[in-house]
């Protein structure tokens, strides 16, 4: 009866251990993963100022903005339907640079890497796990 006893106190005491060791490694695998989210939260911000610059590059054609740009173009001495072409064209491409810019910069924070420190941690309590359960198997063994 107290071998029995014994065996469900070391039944109790494995599952509070591999409780333990997998909340452990969960905690582990959110500080290496946090960064990490916090940096493609940087480059989604980015992609969203870059979507915002092309969407008001659009609105600005459409607004007349490019008018003040084909003045300038007027008075060089351009047509008028040509100085309101290169006028609208001119803003257009300087928003639309400016989008690709922020845009490329947003994809460079999009960089993810493996929590190599939490796959090894688990690799080293599986290990003990398995090393622990082969020594118990072999004590039993010993025991009958």
């Amino acid at each position: 009866m107290a071998d029995r006893i014994n065996v469900a106190e070391l039944v109790e005491n494995i599952q509070a251990d591999v409780t333990t060791i997998v909340r452990g490694e969960i905690e582990l695998a959110k500080a290496e993963l946090v960064p990490q989210a916090k940096s493609a939260g940087i480059g989604a911000g980015l992609f969203g100022g870059a979507a915002y610059l092309a969407i008001t590059g659009s609105i600005l054609l459409v607004l007349g903005v490019g008018f003040a740009i084909s003045l300038g173009y007027q008075a060089l001495g351009l047509g008028i339907l040509l100085a309101l072409l290169c006028g609208f064209a001119t803003l257009a491409v300087l928003f639309f640079i400016l989008a690709g810019i922020l845009a490329l910069v947003g994809k460079g924070q999009f960089k993810f890497s493996k929590p190599q420190q939490t796959i090894d941690s688990v690799e080293k309590s599986l290990d003990a796990v398995k090393t622990a359960v082969a020594a118990g198997r072999g004590k039993a063994d010993a025991a009958e």
